[in-house]
Formats: C-alpha cells, structure tokens, sequence
C-alpha cells in the first residue's frame, strides 16, 4: 500500500460525461482533465479514472489525445490499464461522448522508457495514446518502462 497526501482541490477537470471503453479488456471508466502544473502531470488520484493529459489534443478531436491509467491504484488493487499490453492490432478503444460513439483501432503497442516523449507526437487527424507503467522497481520506488497504445479514429456513431 502507498500512502498518498490528501488530494488537491484543482487536481482534475471535469470534461462532462465522457469515458472511454476497452471491450477486449473489459475496461468502462470515466475520462477526466489532468491539468500540466510546472511541467508536469498529477496522476495519484486518478484511482479508477484515465486522465487525459491537458496540452494534448482534446478527446475526439484532430490531433493526438493522450489518456493515462493506472496499472496499480495506491492500496495495491489492479488500476484500470492493468492489462493495456495485451491489446493487439486491430482492436477497438471507443470514447463515448456527446450520445456519440468515436470508435478507434490499435495500430501500434510498444513499451518505451519513461522519459520517451514520442508518444506525445503530433497527429493530423483524430488519434488517441493510451499510456501506462510497466516493471515496477521497488528500489527506486519508480516504473522502469511505459506501455504506450496508439490507435486511429475509424468511426463515429
């Protein structure tokens, strides 16, 4: 178990409903605004949520959206992402929003070292990364590798 400080008022914006599915994964949860404070990202209170990373483009929308999960809540218990490195090429991750359904397909999974930026590469059209940690090292209280899903918008319901 992490013992965490109590949670910042600001933290996370709410974006109104908007929540991204993983069917393979068996993945529902809700999408909220992490804001970029001094260059960085507050991620601990995520809980069961996927953050988008503000700075990125905004869900739906052209350009790269980046949403973030835990693999690992604080108490221990397995986070929303935990299974992310076992999507494949092809599979779905739709964002419900607006009574819409924007339906996208993998076209890449890799794991990359944490300060690996590529993934916040700039997009024309609508895609979405999905980001997470992976290898866990208790030494350095830190995750020694990211998983890092990039999929491509196909269709809008």
């Amino acid at each position: 178990m992490t013992v965490i400080c109590q949670e910042p008022r600001d933290s996370y914006e709410d974006i109104g409903n908007m929540y991204v599915e993983i069917p393979v994964l068996g993945v529902n949860t809700s999408i909220v605004g992490v804001p970029l404070n001094d260059g960085q990202w507050y991620l601990t209170w995520l809980w069961n949520k996927a953050g988008w990373l503000n700075e990125t483009a905004y869900p739906t929308w052209d350009g790269n959206s980046v949403l973030t999960g835990h693999v690992y809540l604080p108490n221990g218990k397995p986070g929303p992402f935990l299974n992310l490195g076992n999507l494949e090429w092809g599979d779905q991750i739709i964002i419900h929003s607006g009574g819409l359904k924007y339906i996208y397909q993998v076209r890449a999974v890799s794991t990359v070292k944490p300060d690996d930026m590529s993934a916040f590469k700039h997009e024309d059209k609508p895609w979405v990364t999905l980001i997470t940690c992976k290898e866990y090292d208790e030494k350095t209280n830190t995750y020694k590798k990211r998983i890092v899903i990039r999929a491509v918008l196909v269709e809008v319901k």
